[in-house]
């Protein structure tokens, strides 16, 4: 009985959030996600939100995606654009522009690098979280890392501190947690007593010739299963939130850890 409601409750689950994301992809505006998909150099065909939801069968506007998407293509590949693709440190996809003057647009693109790489960014540049690309040209690179390094230092620092001080907060949760789950576990061994109480009372009440008793048993029995239920629902429940606390909480531990590691070599 009680693998016959984990797997209901994992059914509601799943069902649950494939609903979230159907819901999530039919309130899109497919005509702005697919210019933010040119925008990036990608290509919608291969677009990660575009295949869930094609796969989950909802219901989404394939051509404003696609008008969208070319709208997007035309504003990247834009001598301006392609500067700004560099100023912000990020590498220019010339394959992406056909019939444009690619010549330009690479030559637009490695002014924006230079001036990404400039000596005097490096601090704001590794403060702003960005990772480097590793675009730097050689004749700037010596001078831009070190301020990079700086910066990504300080930005790492505060990562680490805002990670641990949510840890402690998932502490706590995760103490009350655990104390709900045992709350509802003990909830349902006491009903399960009352409910072994009960069936004893049937057994005697059949025996007897007495009507209105066996009528009052069935109806208290019925109560109590119907009681039971609900309480196998609320240690299920407790027990998703309490997972979904530890699942947090070990995905925080891993980026501790890896900005720990990346602290190390700055």
């Amino acid at each position: 009985m009680k693998n016959l409601i984990s797997l209901m409750a994992m059914t509601v689950l799943v069902s649950g959030c494939a609903s979230q994301l159907k819901k999530d992809c039919e309130s899109t505006n497919w005509f702005q996600h697919g210019e933010s998909v040119a925008m990036r150099g990608e290509w919608l065909s291969s677009d990660p939100k575009l295949l869930s939801c094609r796969k989950e069968e909802a219901e989404i506007s394939e051509s404003q995606a696609d008008q969208g998407f070319k709208s997007g293509r035309i504003k990247y590949c834009t001598k301006e654009n392609s500067y700004l693709v560099g100023k912000s440190g990020d590498p220019f996809v010339p394959q992406f522009c056909e019939g444009s003057d690619v010549k330009t647009l690479t030559s637009s693109h490695t002014k924006g690098i230079r001036d990404y790489c400039a000596k005097s960014n490096g601090f704001t540049a590794g403060a702003s979280g960005k990772k480097y690309r590793n675009l730097c040209p050689t004749d700037l690179e010596s001078g831009f890392m070190p301020e990079y390094k700086k910066g990504r230092l300080r930005y790492v620092e505060a990562q680490i501190k805002n990670a641990e001080d949510r840890r402690r907060e998932l502490d706590y949760k995760m103490r009350l947690a655990v104390m709900e789950v045992a709350s509802a576990q003990n909830k349902v061994h006491m009903l399960r007593s009352q409910q072994s109480s009960l069936e004893a009372q049937r057994i005697f009440a059949n025996d007897s010739n007495n009507q209105a008793l066996k009528d009052d048993i069935n109806n208290r029995i019925s109560a109590a299963d119907s009681n039971v239920r609900q309480a196998e629902w609320k240690v299920n429940d407790a027990e998703r939130a309490k997972n979904s606390i530890q699942a947090e909480m070990d995905k925080l531990s891993k980026e501790i850890s890896d900005y720990r590691t990346e602290m190390a070599g700055l």
